[in-house]
């Protein structure tokens, strides 16, 4: 019996055309550096360059996608049959979920888009064009579709209705599918009367067997702290080996908590029962904070983020620790959660807190929420400037890369003291300035 080795696990990318010079299809995705990249986050993406050299053309997003498939290596005979051999199980692929069928680039005359001119400065000024189309594009001109699933039933509805429940619609006699989700409790902040203190119904019977332990570990965090963002939630669940997708997240969820919709703790997650709007000691330092950064609300920065200029790991899970610039124009971080010693001593000082809660400040005095916002307007800039010369620093050559390889070293040799014949010879020289200078006097 012959033993088989498994085979290995393949990552595709699927690219929307015929490849004919694999090296420039890499490239058009970022290279493999992106990928493995991509390949290191389970949010990872990757982008589809049609023309690099045109800097206004927006890249193709291309998502990851969890498949089983194989790749097999067909060669055909010339007898006519194949031979197929299996090179690998791919159980990861990236995709493009949007058509791009035209895309209008400069020509060969200008790179491209690479030169804003033709052939060079000189001629655009002396007026030696070369002969040619002329070329004025808008700055974005592209034909991107979303690819739309169509039903050719006469009635769809009729045959979805005949394996799904159906409810009527109450004061009307159209009758609509009866869907299977169930969607999370959300609270408003103005809404009275108490918080929710059960799951919906039928959420903890939806669970798997394989979800229970997710749903056990997001309870054990919420016994611990009872607001939690996504971001800092799925963060500790990481460092705990789940690596929950976003409908296991979204069942957990619904077993333990309910979400906030607005006010001070806009987009967070309670612990079912606890009102943060009548618990000002744990709810404070919970608070979420809507931070928008002034340099992302410059235009250029649009550009540079989606050719990847700004930010070249993009595609890595979101600080929710204030550790890096943000990469959004607005991201939302809890107070608690923010290293900095500024912010944290600012929240240590707090005491005495007002009789009940703000819906635009929740139990923060505004002086120290306005306090807040600019300390992290200040570090987002000087983190934004430190990576900046950090680049640069790695970019720029050094003074003994600059000198050429095969040129010697060479030391400053002294000066070799002059010969009579010499002094004799600068002593006429001298003589005959002097002479010269005193006909010019005459």
């Amino acid at each position: 019996m012959q033993a088989t080795a498994p085979l290995p696990r393949v990552c595709a990318v699927e690219l929307p055309g015929r490849v004919a010079n694999p090296a420039e299809a890499v490239a058009s995705i970022g290279g493999a550096a992106a990928v493995r990249q991509a390949m290191m986050h389970r949010d990872g993406r990757l982008r589809l360059r049609l023309c690099r050299k045109y800097q206004f053309q927006a890249p193709l997003p291309m998502r990851r996608r969890r498949t089983s498939d194989v790749l097999v290596k067909a060669t055909r005979r010339s007898d006519g049959s194949w031979d197929c051999q299996p090179v690998g199980v791919v159980d990861t692929s990236f995709g493009a979920e949007v058509l791009a069928d035209f895309l209008y680039v400069p020509g060969a005359s200008l790179s491209h888009g690479q030169s804003p001119v033709v052939s060079s400065i000189e001629q655009e000024l002396c007026g030696e064009r070369v002969a040619g189309a002329p070329y004025m594009p808008p700055a974005f001109f592209t034909r991107v579709d979303t690819a739309q699933a169509y039903d050719f039933e006469e009635n769809a509805f009729l045959r979805r209705q005949k394996s799904k429940e159906v409810k009527s619609v109450a004061g009307t006699g159209e009758t609509k599918l009866r869907r299977a989700w169930i969607s999370v409790s959300v609270v408003k902040f103005r809404e009275k009367g108490p918080a929710p203190t059960s799951p919906p119904e039928g959420a903890e019977a939806q669970l798997r067997e394989d979800e229970r332990k997710v749903a056990e570990a997001v309870r054990t965090l919420f016994v611990e702290r009872p607001l939690w963002l996504r971001g800092p939630l799925e963060e500790r669940l990481r460092e705990q080996s789940f690596s929950p997708n976003v409908t296991t997240m979204q069942k957990s969820l619904l077993c333990v908590a309910y979400l906030w919709s607005d006010g001070p703790w806009r987009g967070a997650y309670a612990r079912l029962g606890f009102d943060p709007r009548l618990a000002a000691e744990e709810s404070c330092r919970l608070q979420v904070i809507d931070f928008r950064d002034r340099f992302l609300r410059q235009q250029r920065s649009y550009f540079e983020r989606i050719q990847g200029v700004l930010d070249a790991g993009s595609v890595q899970v979101l600080d929710c620790h204030f550790r890096t610039p943000p990469v959004n124009r607005s991201q939302l971080y809890q107070l608690g959660d923010i290293e900095d010693e500024v912010v944290q001593q600012t929240l240590s000082a707090l005491s005495g807190f007002g009789a009940e809660a703000s819906e635009k400040f929740g139990w923060m005095p505004q002086p120290a929420l306005e306090t807040i916002r600019e300390r992290m307007a200040v570090k987002a800039e000087l983190m934004r400037r430190s990576r900046l010369a950090n680049v640069l620093a790695l970019e720029a050559p050094t003074a003994l890369q600059a000198l050429p390889a095969s040129a010697p070293e060479t030391q400053p040799q002294a000066a070799a003291p002059a010969t009579s014949e010499e002094e004799g010879c600068m002593a006429n020289k001298r003589r005959r300035k002097v002479g010269k200078s005193k006909e010019d006097v005459q």
